[in-house]
C-alpha cells in the first residue's frame, strides 16, 4: 500500500486486518484523488484495484459506462463529473446516501486531511428508513440545485460564501491560522466575444473554462461562479506566492486552446487578482482586495495575475 494510505491508517489507529474483513467499505484517496487503498468490500462494490492508482473520476466514469457500482443518473457523465469534482474534498467531513446497482443503499462519509488525502467509509443502510428515502432524495436534490450555477454546474455564490464563512470560523479557532489565498478570476473581453459570436458560444466558453479549471486545481481547492464571467477560487494552505504560480500555470493551460466542451477553435484568456487571508479580516474585505488586484491586472493589459 502507498505511503499516503499508510499515514491515514496510522493516524486513525484502525487495524488493517479488521478493515479487510469488514463488510463496510473503506478506501483512501491520495492528494491527487487517486485510489491508493481499498478493502475487499470497496473493491467489489466499485470494481477497482488500488494497484492501478486510478483517479476517482476514472473509476466513476468506468462504472457509469458499465452500468455497475454506484448509480449515476445522468446521460452526460462528463458534466456530472465536473459538478461532482467541484465539491468533492472541499469540506473536512461530509456524509450522504448513495445507491448501488446491486440494489443496496449505502451511507458514505468522507474525511479529508488538510493536504487533500481522503478517507472513504460506507455502511449498508438498505433496510433503514427506506420508506422516507424518496423524500430525502428530493430534499437533497433541491438543496444541490440551490447551491449550483445552472449553466456551468459549478458552485454558485451562495454555496461559496457559506462554505468559506464556515471554514473561516473554524480556522480562527485554531492556534495557527496558516497561509491561505483567495483569487477572483474574470474572462477577458467576454462581452465582445458574446456580442460577436452569440450567447450560445459565450455559454460554451464559460463551461469550457470551468472544466479546465476543475481539471487542474487540487481536490481541496474550492472553485465556483460568482456572476457573469467572474469566478472565485479558494486555495487553502497555499500562500500568495504559490497561488500566483499556480494561476500562471493555469493561464498557460487555458492558452493551449479549446477542450471537448468548446470545439469552435475560439481561444480566450483570463485575468486574476490574488489576496491572502488575514486572521482578523472579514471575508468580504479579503475578496474586495482580490477584486482590486483583478482590476489592476485588467488595467495593465489583461491575461495576467496580480497579487
Amino acid at each position: 500500500m502507498a505511503d499516503s494510505g499508510s499515514d491515514i491508517w496510522a493516524t486513525t489507529g484502525l487495524p488493517r486486518d479488521l478493515i479487510d474483513l469488514s463488510a463496510d467499505l473503506f478506501a483512501v484517496y491520495d492528494s491527487d484523488d487517486r485510489l491508493c487503498f481499498a478493502n475487499p468490500a470497496y473493491r467489489a462494490a466499485y470494481h477497482c484495484d488500488p494497484a492501478e492508482r486510478r483517479s476517482w473520476r476514472d473509476i466513476m466514469r468506468a462504472n457509469h459506462e458499465a452500468r455497475r457500482g454506484p448509480v449515476i443518473q445522468t446521460e452526460k457523465i462528463e458534466a456530472w463529473l465536473m459538478t461532482a469534482l467541484a465539491r468533492r474534498g472541499t469540506v473536512p467531513h461530509r456524509g450522504f446516501e448513495a445507491e448501488l446497482h446491486d440494489g443496496r443503499w449505502i451511507w458514505i462519509t468522507e474525511t479529508v486531511c488538510p493536504d487533500g488525502r481522503m478517507l472513504f467509509h460506507a455502511s449498508d443502510v438498505t433496510s433503514l428508513r427506506s420508506e422516507s428515502r424518496t423524500l430525502r432524495d428530493e430534499r437533497d436534490a433541491a438543496r444541490r440545485a440551490s447551491w449550483t450555477d445552472p449553466l456551468t454546474g459549478m458552485p454558485n455564490r451562495r454555496y461559496l460564501m457559506e462554505r468559506l464563512e464556515g471554514w473561516l470560523q473554524a480556522q480562527r479557532a485554531l492556534p495557527d491560522f496558516g497561509a491561505h489565498s483567495i483569487a477572483v478570476l474574470d474572462l477577458d473581453h467576454f462581452k465582445q466575444l458574446n456580442d460577436f459570436y452569440g450567447h450560445a458560444i459565450g455559454d460554451a466558453v464559460l463551461v469550457s473554462f470551468c472544466h479546465r479549471v476543475v481539471e487542474h486545481i487540487r481536490t481541496i481547492d474550492l472553485f465556483g461562479r460568482i456572476g457573469g464571467e467572474e469566478f472565485l477560487l479558494f486555495l487553502p494552505n497555499c500562500p500568495v506566492d504559490a497561488a500566483l504560480t499556480r494561476l500562471e500555470a493555469l493561464q498557460a493551460v487555458i492558452a493551449e486552446g479549446p477542450t471537448h466542451a468548446l470545439q469552435t477553435g475560439i481561444t480566450y484568456t483570463f485575468s486574476a487578482g490574488v489576496a491572502g487571508f488575514a486572521p482578523g479580516e472579514d471575508l468580504h474585505e479579503t475578496i474586495r482586495r482580490a477584486d482590486r488586484l483583478l482590476y489592476r491586472a485588467k488595467t495593465e493589459g489583461r491575461a495576467r495575475v496580480r497579487g
